[in-house]
């Protein structure tokens, strides 16, 4: 034999087993034989294949399929796999109900004794119908007791309850709860219907601001690009700043302010030297005016200004007859040569 055959061989009794675990997970036995029965639902409360189908709490059979019938889609098409030696009577029904833990069965009700055709037949159809959580825990005459006993009580627990609320007992704390309640609920219908007057009134401006939005995000989509740019161009600008030497920068902004602050000293010095050579000229001022001084008698005192001036006429006088009769100043020169020189001089100035 082959490795191919034996593949084959392999592969088709894989592919059987598989059928078989699915089958099995289902709760079906496909080595038995079944009576397949077709029920119709409005709704199936979540039933699902696999589910139990129970016959006074013994399990008869499961469900086999659970779709939409192809005929009505508003109907839901149950198969049901029941075990060939149980019988059931055409007029039973096939009931869905609902556990507390949230799973659901079906229920085979109604079921009595039949023979031949009285009973439903392999592919046959019955009657369904969905109980429910509280139909599937009760009979049916119980659960009508009940429903009339919980009426009773309930409507007696509404009217006591309605009458409590009615209490105008300022004591009542339910009642006025309720009419606080009541109240609240009023201020806010207004409110509702003031904010829905003022969304009418302002929907034009709405949905011209909503415009602008839409146009502003249109803008910024189509300038995509451009604020990415920007954005890129802002990092380069910052990674920059960080790769800088900012600690000599700042050592030299240092060594700046230091030499601005010791010139700021130096001009400060030089102000105040400045500040003591004005007061210095204002005391001279001062003393000038007062008349303190050789300068200040000069300008204060006539009679020295006068002597200063005719001392000062006198020497240019002497300067003036140096200069144009220097042999008078000479030395060892006789008296007599002196006049002599003097008549030469009155003769000269006789013949001009």
């Amino acid at each position: 034999m082959s490795n191919e055959i034996k593949i084959g061989i392999l592969a088709v009794v894989s592919i059987v087993i598989g059928i078989i675990g699915v089958k099995f997970m289902k709760g079906q036995n496909i080595f038995s034989n079944h009576t397949t029965i077709y029920v119709k639902y409005d709704q199936v409360d979540q039933l699902s294949a696999s589910s139990p189908v129970l016959m006074n709490g013994f399990q008869v059979g499961s469900v086999a399929e659970v779709k939409l019938d192809p005929e009505d889609m508003n109907s839901v098409l149950v198969t049901l796999h029941i075990d060939p030696e149980i019988r059931i009577h055409k007029e039973a029904r096939a009931e869905i109900g609902s556990s507390l833990m949230g799973g659901t069965y079906v229920i085979i009700g109604k079921n009595k004794n039949c023979e031949g055709v009285s009973c439903v037949a392999n592919e046959g159809n019955l009657n369904g119908i969905a109980l429910g959580m509280i139909g599937s825990m009760l009979p049916k005459e119980d659960l009508e007791e009940y429903t009339s006993a919980l009426r009773e009580n309930l409507g007696g627990m509404l009217d006591t309850v309605n009458q409590k609320i009615n209490d105008p007992d300022p004591n009542n704390k339910i009642g006025q709860s309720i009419r606080d309640l009541s109240a609240t609920l009023e201020n806010l219908k207004s409110s509702t219907q003031q904010l829905e007057s003022i969304m009418r009134n302002n929907a034009q401006n709405l949905n011209t601001t909503m415009s602008n939005m839409a146009v502003l995000t249109n803008t910024l989509a189509e300038n995509n690009d451009k604020i990415t740019g920007i954005l890129a161009s802002t990092q380069t600008f910052t990674d920059d700043l960080s790769q800088m030497n900012l600690s000599n920068t700042m050592s030299k902004a240092d060594t700046t302010l230091l030499s601005a602050n010791k010139a700021v000293e130096q001009l400060q010095t030089t102000l105040a030297t400045s500040d003591k050579m004005v007061t210095n000229l204002n005391e001279m001022v001062t003393k000038m005016k007062n008349g303190e001084g050789t300068i200040g008698l000069m300008l204060n005192d006539d009679k020295l200004y006068k002597n200063l001036t005719k001392t000062s006429e006198e020497l240019s006088k002497v300067l003036t007859d140096f200069k144009e009769k220097p042999y008078r100043y000479m030395p060892l020169k006789s008296r007599r040569k002196v006049l002599k020189h003097d008549e030469k001089d009155a003769e000269a100035e006789g013949k001009n």
